[in-house]
């Protein structure tokens, strides 16, 4: 028995087999197409099983697979499964007209606490509550499928969800496991639109004929929770945080965290049966860091040796992520540390309004894995031990993670994948980081965040 996690990112297709003790026995990766379509979901997934195929994984093994994809994309799907309308992509906006209505009829607050989202546009309730209004819902529109749905849907020829995906849409009581009736009268759709969600992972369809061999599928997830799983979080005691294009935090909690000043956390259920996650978006720092160094004409890791050669701040820092702009302005290697020190104040300051205490270690993944100042920036300012994993392929591991746990009932012993560099960052310069962090950056970040 082999075990696969194949992740549908937004840019990216990354996929893993593993073993049952968990080691990573091969990889691989595919640019996504550059607009969301359904069909190219699945085509990705095809191509990905392929190439394991052609690598000799399958030769007599049993394949047990789990898909994770982007939160948020979907697509109307008739009675065989088959895409009725374009899919729509989380990045697509509703009109601010249907962000209000829902306000005016659930209440900002009530929403947040039933969903675990603010009303915004982004989320799928008001682009199908916009689809309705406009009438352009097909007449042969059978259900609604997340990214996994439909992957699963063309293999077994009916529709599931999970509920990290489904919560993810803005229409599901993520404490109650199951679709909202009032959000989706809201909406205005049809009861048998919305498929049965499945609350924790398990199996979906066992031992399915396919061109690959036999195919046992599970549960899918929304990638965020999948890259929980990866980072093996303790629950109540670590936090990962993702340093791709935007800057997530992910933990696992013993009770739903809600923030309803500022609705910065966003509370979900786990997959696994006794727990809840959150996720906290801190903006898109990575993207910001990548206009800095192209506007200053330089590399990261042109300056990154002379980087802890220069002074720690004493004043406040401020960037502008949009313009990747940093102040007070610098020669490029103190702008690119000066920058590098912000990002790690804002992760100071989301950790201290989403854990009350007890937090022990931070587990960092993504892009800034390739500084080893940065994460060291981020334990001094934090005060936390980081563990800095640095594997492309960490949300497919997650849900090969899944796969195999829903089959064997447990996970291995292993913590991260036996092809993954981690690196360990104890504090150093805590106490000089976290008075600059306390009398500069704290108020100035208040200050905005009030704005």
């Amino acid at each position: 028995m082999i075990f696969c996690g194949i992740d549908i990112g937004t840019t990216t297709t990354k996929a893993v087999v593993v073993d049952r003790t968990g080691q990573v026995l091969d990889e691989a990766a595919g640019a996504a197409p550059p607009e969301p379509g359904a069909v190219y979901w699945y085509q990705h997934f095809c191509q990905a099983m392929e190439r394991f195929l052609s690598g000799g994984r399958w030769a007599g093994e049993e394949i047990v697979c789990s898909v994770t994809g982007q939160g948020g994309s979907f697509v109307l799907v008739d009675g065989k499964c088959q895409p009725v309308c374009p899919a729509c992509g989380w990045t697509a906006l509703a009109r601010e007209n249907t962000v209000r209505d829902l306000i005016e009829t659930f209440g900002a607050a009530t929403y947040y606490r039933l969903t675990g989202w603010p009303p915004h546009g982004w989320l799928a309730a008001c682009k199908l509550k916009e689809m309705v209004d406009r009438r352009q819902v097909p007449g042969d529109t059978r259900w609604i499928a997340t990214v996994p749905d439909f992957i699963y849907a063309q293999l077994t020829g009916t529709v599931t969800t999970d509920i990290t995906s489904a919560q993810i849409t803005g229409l599901a009581d993520f404490q109650g496991l199951r679709w909202s009736p009032d959000v989706a009268a809201w909406v205005g759709m049809r009861d048998q639109w919305l498929t049965p969600v499945v609350p924790h992972a398990g199996i979906v369809a066992e031992r399915l004929g396919t061109a690959w061999g036999k195919m046992t599928l599970v549960t899918g997830s929304h990638d965020q929770y999948a890259a929980l799983m990866a980072a093996g979080l303790e629950k109540d005691k670590s936090v990962m945080l993702g340093t791709g294009t935007a800057w997530v935090i992910n933990g696992r909690t013993g009770r739903p965290r809600f923030d309803d000043r500022r609705f910065l956390i966003h509370p979900g259920r786990d997959l696994q049966p006794d727990g809840y996650g959150f996720i906290v978006t801190l903006g898109q720092i990575g993207a910001g860091f990548d206009r800095l160094v192209h506007r200053l004409g330089v590399t990261g890791a042109q300056v990154e040796d002379g980087l802890a050669d220069l002074d720690t701040p004493q004043e406040a820092v401020s960037a502008d992520v949009d313009l990747g702009v940093v102040q007070p302005a610098a020669d490029a290697p103190l702008s690119v540390r000066r920058y590098m020190e912000w990002a790690g104040s804002v992760v100071a300051w989301a950790l201290e309004r989403c854990w009350a205490g007890g937090l022990e270690k931070i587990v960092i993944a993504g892009g800034a894995m390739q500084s080893r100042f940065w994460p060291q920036v981020i334990a001094d300012t934090c005060g936390l031990v980081v563990e800095a994993v640095d594997y492309p392929c960490f949300t497919a591991y997650g849900a090969a993670l899944h796969a195999l746990q829903a089959v064997l009932g447990t996970t291995p012993p292993r913590r991260y994948p036996n092809t993954a560099a981690v690196r360990t960052y104890a504090p150093r310069q805590a106490r000089r980081y976290q008075t600059w962090y306390r009398d500069c950056q704290k108020p100035l970040l208040e200050r905005r965040m009030q704005t």
